[in-house]
């Protein structure tokens, strides 16, 4: 169907072909020449409306194309603007979070991590990327970790995972948690998880398992104290008065004698008893630990080949304490230093600092001003599977029965210490020596 354009075109073609054939008809062409002229024109200007049709069409096309397009591009953006609010969402979501999320490849690199899984470990995030994942795992967990990492990648389900991280600064961070696995056209790309760290309630609940087992022990330990005293105080009643009816040269008088100082070792150990039970009831008072650390230290020290080097400054808080009672703990440490020097000599490092302490500092403490002590020695160290168990009762590396002990004087320290709203620690490294750390509440 001819367009209107063309048709007008074409008029018009033939209207300014005749006009100009008329001017010039006097030239003498034949008719059939104007004719064929005029037509020409006709034709000529009736294929440029063709054309000039063609380039409206085409303009209008490109004209609803290009708003189209606008359209379309305006929608995209208005796409892509969602994406990256959701992609922003969803990464301050990560961030924010206080739990440990990651991303592994299926070989074991690392791919993303959200900024508390970088700041609690040390690693920045241009240095994090591609950083081999066991590297970062404790020796301890590889083989627990290795297992179910090949689990996941062969599409099993794997249960809750515990593991322990290691932070730059070499601390252990215990966590626990659950990975999948995701797979794009049937292969594994990335194993991704999320962590939470325990290492916190781990420590809470030991030291709670520890409190409820020194406790049932110590009322166990108090009943047969208080009934074992009563048999012995009888005894010595006794062995006084037989003793007090022999003539003063008496050979039995030795043995009587021997039998008395017997009982009251026995009595001793009765009180160490009752010191674990209850605590000794502890009669706390505001006192500077200085002198009485020094005398302590030098008092258990006795009769040894090792020097001790004190640190004592001059500002030291005052603390409130049963002198006595805190004694008796400087003076089962220290024994435990003496008796793990080799060959009875070396040194001891005894040191005291005012420390203020918050829940950051992982210690079962209220918050607020203490004084911390340290007693450092030599020795031979603790092995790492005997660390957890050092303040349990009855457990002792040493032989049982023997003038060393049985195995109570730690566990007695920890009560002391809980008693006193303190506590005590210890780091020690097999071979290296120990530290034990004592933790004693200012004076308000």
């Amino acid at each position: 169907m001819l367009g209107s354009v063309s048709l007008r075109f074409a008029f018009s073609g033939g209207l300014i072909a005749l006009f100009f054939h008329v001017l010039f008809i006097w030239q003498g062409r034949t008719p059939s020449l104007h004719v064929l002229e005029v037509l020409s024109w006709i034709i000529a200007f009736f294929c440029i409306g063709r054309m000039k049709e063609g380039w409206d069409r085409r303009t209008r096309e490109l004209e609803d194309a290009n708003v189209e397009l606008q359209k379309e591009m305006e929608e995209r953006r208005k796409v892509e603007q969602t994406l990256r609010e959701r992609e922003e969402l969803f990464s301050d979501l990560f961030d924010n979070s206080r739990d440990y999320i990651q991303s592994i490849s299926a070989d074991g690199k690392i791919i993303y991590v959200n900024r508390t899984w970088r700041e609690n470990l040390g690693f920045s995030k241009t240095e994090i990327c591609g950083y081999p994942m066991f590297d970062i795992i404790h020796p301890d967990y590889h083989d627990h970790c290795m297992e179910r990492f090949d689990a996941l990648l062969a599409g099993k389900e794997v249960d809750k995972i515990e593991t322990e991280f290691i932070a730059k600064d070499g601390r252990r961070i215990l966590l626990e948690g659950k990975c999948h696995c995701k797979v794009i056209d049937g292969k594994p790309v990335a194993i991704r998880g999320i962590f939470r760290d325990i290492t916190e309630s781990r420590r809470l609940e030991t030291e709670l398992q520890k409190a409820q087992k020194l406790e049932a022990i110590g009322i166990l330990a108090g009943g047969i104290a208080h009934d074992f005293n009563n048999i012995l105080t009888g005894l010595l009643a006794v062995l006084t008065m037989v003793k007090s009816a022999l003539p003063p040269n008496n050979e039995q008088i030795e043995i009587l004698e021997e039998a008395r100082q017997t009982c009251l070792q026995g009595k001793e150990l009765t009180g160490k008893f009752l010191t674990f039970a209850e605590g000794g009831s502890p009669l706390k008072r505001c006192i500077g630990m200085a002198e009485l650390l020094q005398q302590s230290v030098e008092t258990a020290l006795r009769g040894s080949n090792i020097h001790c080097e004190f640190s004592l400054p001059d500002d030291l808080h005052k603390v409130l304490i049963d002198a006595a009672q805190i004694q008796q703990v400087i003076n089962n440490v220290v024994i435990n230093a003496r008796e793990a020097m080799p060959d009875g000599g070396g040194e001891l490092r005894v040191s005291a600092v005012n420390r203020e302490i918050s829940k950051s500092d992982g210690l079962d403490l209220a918050a607020g001003p203490y004084q911390k002590i340290s007693i450092t020695d030599q020795g031979i160290g603790i092995p790492p599977e005997n660390l957890s168990k050092i303040f349990d009762p009855y457990f002792t590396t040493k032989r049982m029965a023997s003038e060393r002990g049985t195995g109570f004087g730690l566990a007695i320290c920890y009560s002391i210490m809980r008693k006193h709203d303190g506590t005590i620690t210890v780091e020690s490294e097999n071979g290296k020596g120990t530290s034990f750390h004592i933790y004693l509440p200012a004076c308000p």
